[in-house]
């Protein structure tokens, strides 16, 4: 793990689906399931019950969660919840001449590592009839006769605590060289970058004192970015968008934003909204000055906050989108390589 070596070659995952008689067909590519990032959990639930089974999946590299909806709207479906796990019944639906017998249990797993809440479903098809239902009381049973008038439940913005918040990168972004330049960095001494706005209370209140501990520390090097100042306007959207790429969807961006760059000129925290003297002398020590290698960064930050693993190869591809849409052509370059 430390080191980026894949156990399994880094083959894009598969998925197979069951054709009957025996066979399956690898229907990977047309379903969006070959990521190439290290999975370590596929977890099937009818998350937006709408009576079609969605899918949870987790990676050990790359972006750690995905959510991938099932947008197949069943006009009907029935849904089986007994409260308990380990419950079963046996389902028959008849639709035209053919009848079928389908196995409705719910479980305390479902696949490698997972686990779900104790209710199961299976979508109707259009003129497919319930028959009966042997193994436990019909009154389980529950026919609907339309999707579910609800939405998937938020999965809440990062970071997952309340403002102030750090992030740790569990593995340091390189930062392009052009972009190091314009910001004044100089190889071999750790930088802090720090984007304020003048009409923040936050900025007025607590960034004066830490700007002062940090310039008498002397021992990192300190750039401010003024959001009014338009000269500083391509830096200040340049650090937003990587900020926001690394805090991933939904994430709340907030003044001031700091970023602290490495010696090597690699991103190793972010913070948002709030800047001590306390916080960042640690950060110095455990990711600037003597850095903190691998799954132990995970410890020092928000449960769930980090979202790559140590040493292992790293996806640009999206950030690299990200910045060129945002009109950085260079640094997208960078990220394409």
């Amino acid at each position: 793990m430390e080191s980026g070596v894949s156990w399994s070659g880094h083959e894009r995952n598969v998925a197979w689906l069951q054709a009957g008689a025996g066979r399956f067909v690898d229907v990977s590519a047309i379903t969006g399931l070959d990521q190439v990032e290290d999975g370590r959990v596929a977890l099937r639930c009818d998350w937006d019950g709408d009576g079609d089974l969605d899918l949870w999946l987790r990676f050990r590299s790359g972006s750690t969660l995905r959510y991938m909806e099932n947008r197949a709207d069943p006009d009907r479906h029935v849904a089986f919840e007994p409260g308990r796990p380990g419950a079963s019944v046996m389902v028959e639906t008849s639709f035209g001449e053919e009848s079928t017998s389908t196995l409705l249990q719910t479980r305390t797993s479902d696949g490698y590592l997972a686990g779900v809440r104790p209710r199961a479903v299976l979508a109707l098809r259009p003129g497919e009839e319930v028959l009966g239902a042997e193994g436990l009381a019909e009154r389980r049973l529950q026919v609907v006769a339309r999707p579910a008038e609800r939405k998937a439940p938020e999965a809440g913005s990062l970071p997952a605590h309340e403002l102030p918040g750090r992030v740790v990168l569990r593995t340091a972004l390189p930062l392009p060289p052009g972009r190091l330049r314009e910001l004044g960095f100089r190889p071999g001494r750790p930088q802090l970058v720090v984007v304020a706005d003048p009409e923040c209370e936050v900025c007025a209140g607590v960034l004066p004192s830490a700007i002062d501990a940090i310039v008498e520390d002397g021992r990192i090097a300190l750039t401010r970015l003024n959001t009014r100042n338009k000269a500083d306007g391509p830096a200040v959207r340049w650090a937003s968008t990587t900020a926001a790429h690394i805090l991933g969807p939904g994430a709340e961006l907030d003044t001031p934003l700091s970023l602290l760059i490495g010696p090597g000129g690699r991103l190793q925290t972010i913070l948002v909204g709030a800047l001590e003297w306390d916080g960042m002398s640690q950060d110095l020590e455990w990711f600037a000055l003597e850095p903190v290698q691998g799954a132990l960064r995970a410890s020092f930050d928000p449960p769930g906050a980090s979202r790559w693993f140590h040493g292992m190869a790293r996806s640009s591809a999206p950030l690299a989108q990200e910045l060129l849409e945002a009109g950085f052509d260079s640094e997208a370059a960078f990220y394409s390589k």
